[in-house]
């Protein structure tokens, strides 16, 4: 049962939050300028950590017009983060005007931007944001609001991009995925990335553990894992041609740099419901 009330983690501009940096990877932008020598701490630690996000970013897009061809049209985007180009609802409805999303955040900051954004683009009727959290995922499910866009008879397309490195494993991942999964009919689609160091080479191996080293000073502190627990995470699932690959070589739409040390520390895969 989800609980009867949920308080979004709120704003510290003292310590940095996860979708504040990812926010600055993808965009650039520096919200609290106290993020600042943390953001520098973290591209000495690892440098080619922006081109990671993007990569992650890229595939989101990738993802979501994957489900826009198979026929889905409403989405739960999970751990969405604070709002920046790409986003789900601008993808989906470029190619299906139809299209509505659920984006879902435990984060104050991105819960308020994003729904700043979506009245300001007079969207409300299409694409809302929760507060809530993916370790309550009846809360996720059984909101109003939820149940006011998202149609549980129909295929859903359920993004998790770069969220599970953020859920320790005492918060017991997969069965949370597990509920995700009795809530959604046949036909409907999982999309994930994680965080690896399995196939990194060894001096990667030791940038992106220093990192994660780094993240500890957040809010949230990131779990590393491995491709096979990777892919426990898609247990009932079917995963989609190739399977676990990196986010830059699933379903690529531009050549794939075989040098681009960022590469090999990201895997992602889509599933389907069969």
């Amino acid at each position: 049962m989800s609980s009867n009330a949920f308080e979004p983690r709120p704003i510290d501009t003292h310590k940095p939050s996860p979708a504040r940096i990812y926010h600055h990877m993808i965009t650039g932008e520096v919200i609290f300028e106290s993020d600042l020598p943390f953001i520098h701490r973290l591209y000495e630690e690892i440098p080619f950590y922006p081109l990671w996000a993007r990569h992650n970013r890229r595939f989101l897009t990738r993802a979501v017009r994957y489900m826009i061809d198979s026929g889905i049209r409403q989405f739960l985007d999970i751990g969405s983060g604070l709002p920046t180009g790409g986003n789900t609802h601008e993808v989906a409805r470029e190619l299906a005007p139809d299209a509505r999303v659920v984006y879902v955040d435990n984060d104050e900051e991105a819960i308020n931007r994003a729904r700043d954004l979506l009245r300001a683009n007079d969207l409300l009727d299409s694409t809302v944001m929760l507060d809530a959290d993916l370790r309550d995922p009846a809360r996720i499910l059984e909101h109003p609001e939820t149940r006011r866009l998202i149609d549980f008879s129909e295929p859903v397309g359920l993004l998790l991009v770069s969220v599970l490195p953020w859920v320790p494993d005492a918060a017991e991942p997969a069965a949370l995925l597990a509920r995700l999964r009795t809530a959604v009919v046949p036909g409907s689609a999982l999309a994930m990335t994680h965080v690896s160091l399995q196939d990194a080479g060894m001096e990667i191996k030791q940038q992106v553990a220093a990192g994660a080293a780094v993240f500890s000073d957040t809010s949230t502190p990131v779990t590393l894992r491995t491709r096979e627990q990777f892919e426990t995470f898609f247990d009932g699932w079917k995963l989609v041609e190739p399977g676990i690959t990196y986010a830059t070589d699933w379903h690529p739409d531009q050549p794939v740099d075989t040098t681009d040390y960022a590469r090999p520390c990201n895997f992602a895969a889509i599933g389907t419901l069969p």
